[in-house]
């Protein structure tokens, strides 16, 4: 493949274990192009949220990957900026999770918590000062992660922990080691559609994508709204997470793990149509390219550690003729 945009690794960064000079950096394939680095702090920034806008991107801050992040956001017309001005969705000392912006960019949906114990949080506006714990006004237990809001405001996707199905009295029929829940915005109601984890809905609210584990390894299926019609969309010895949909609901933009020759875990992105057709490579490397987010400008935003830190990232896919076929969910 060709390769573009080649990225120098910083040396005086440690590698979480590799050395830099054995390390291949992140670059794009010839499905993709304008790579760049979003964010520059000296703090990691993981899990890009980029506003139904446009204008503003959220994502977590940390000292250290394995450090409890907080949210932060900065506006996206600032990131060629010498200082952009960041914007504290969540005061210093809290610890947020996993941004999702509400449909009409007021307020984000968030994990809020200490000790690795979260819940689920709507923020209103650029700040924590009204905030509405959904898990307390509806399941007091209600242990949710990866949130996803539908484009109408009035539900939350949500992947649940292991969940015992029960089929009569106290007698467990079965259990998912990890289900997929629709709730309201006041976390009571809550639907289970099914095993899954990381939901994310299409554009017009009709269809979630979402991973599973399959064989051993995970992979991407989309299902309607209600959980019905559900079809497996990747395959393969590697795990594909983490789906996000096209602008247009055409496509999906997911990252896929496995391992290197010495033994560390690499990610890179991929693309693929809604009905499973088309895939491609985005990115190559032995970094961490996940988490992406594709926002209406037309740029996929993720998180990398091409640096030896993570940061925001972003590239454009190469537009072609193929690239605008297939079906609307």
């Amino acid at each position: 493949m060709w390769r573009t945009a080649v990225l120098v690794l910083a040396a005086s960064f440690p590698m979480l274990g590799c050395s830099a000079s054995l390390r291949r950096g992140l670059v794009t394939t010839e499905a993709a192009t304008n790579l760049e680095q979003v964010t520059r702090s000296g703090e990691n920034e993981f899990d890009p949220a980029v506003s139904p806008d446009g204008q503003t991107i959220a994502f977590e801050v940390a000292r250290s990957p394995d450090a409890p992040p907080h949210v932060e956001g900065m506006a996206l017309r600032d990131i060629h900026a010498p200082a952009p001005a960041r914007i504290d969705f969540a005061p210093r000392g809290e610890t947020e999770r996993q941004p999702a912006w509400m449909p009409r960019g007021d307020g984000l949906v968030v994990l809020s918590g200490t000790d690795g114990r979260y819940r689920l949080a709507q923020t209103f506006g650029a700040s924590l000062e009204r905030t509405t714990f959904l898990a307390d006004t509806g399941n007091p237990s209600l242990p949710a992660t990866w949130p996803s809001v539908s484009p109408d405001g009035t539900r939350v996707a949500v992947a649940l922990p292991r969940l015992d199905v029960f089929q009569t009295g106290w007698r467990s029929e079965r259990y998912l080691p990890s289900a997929l829940g629709v709730t309201d915005l006041f976390g009571s109601g809550i639907t289970v559609l099914g095993e899954g984890t990381e939901p994310s809905w299409s554009p017009h609210g009709r269809r979630l994508a979402f991973s599973r584990e399959v064989d051993g390894h995970a992979h991407l299926f989309v299902a309607r709204a209600d959980g019905t019609g559900t079809v497996q969309i990747t395959d393969g010895a590697q795990d594909d997470v983490e789906p996000a949909w096209s602008p247009d609901g055409r496509s999906l933009v997911y990252c896929e793990r496995d391992l290197t020759e010495r033994g560390t875990t690499r990610s890179n992105l991929f693309v693929v149509s809604a009905d499973g057709s088309g895939l491609k490579q985005l990115t190559e490397g032995d970094t961490q390219a996940c988490r992406p987010d594709w926002a209406k400008d037309g740029y996929v935003y993720f998180h990398a550690n091409a640096t030896g830190r993570f940061h925001i990232w972003r590239l454009r896919l190469v537009v072609t003729s193929e690239a605008t076929q297939g079906h609307v969910p």
